[in-house]
């Protein structure tokens, strides 16, 4: 358990070092998106021209991102960067099922989990609300968000299994 925290705070510690050029590119490759998706499809035959809707999203996208101040950018860009990585997906997947995922699967997982923390870490911030407190969240915060979201059926995890042995 200390070896995947430590391999969690090197991730952590490399994305935030790397997080101040991380501002720059993504303005660059909205506004690229931007501009690209107004001047593509004439000259290139390998990629398809982008559909109307698809630039609306981009066009959407660049919008929102430049209103969003510095705090939130910083976020953003966090969320952007953050990922399970592959390895320990492939480790955990070996070690409960024997058999040796394949890399789409990896990245399948990975983007599942991404998911189901970003669920569990909202409804922790609405369950610190409720209670009034501020700060960080907390492990209270995050067992009863778990619990909140699988009484609603919204975590895709079934409940405990319960112990049918009775006592003699």
């Amino acid at each position: 358990s200390s070896g995947i925290n430590a391999e969690y705070g090197y991730y952590i510690t490399n994305n935030l070092s790397i997080m101040s050029s991380v501002k720059e590119r993504l303005k660059a490759e909205l506004s690229e998106a931007g501009s690209s998706s107004s001047s593509s499809g004439a000259g290139n035959s390998k990629d398809p021209p982008a559909s109307e809707p698809e630039s609306e999203e981009k066009a959407k996208l660049q919008i929102l991102v430049s209103a969003l101040g510095e705090e939130q950018l910083d976020r953003y860009e966090a969320f952007r960067r953050s990922k399970f990585p592959q390895s320990m997906m492939r480790k955990m997947v070996h070690s409960m099922t024997g058999v040796m995922p394949s890399s789409n699967c990896c990245i399948a997982l990975s983007g599942i989990a991404k998911v189901l923390v970003g669920q569990i870490v909202e409804e922790s911030l609405e369950v610190q609300d409720s209670l009034k407190e501020s700060g960080p969240i907390h492990p209270k915060h995050v067992r009863d968000a778990v619990r909140r979201l699988r009484n609603k059926g919204q975590l895709g995890i079934s409940n405990h299994r319960k112990n049918k042995l009775k006592r003699l």
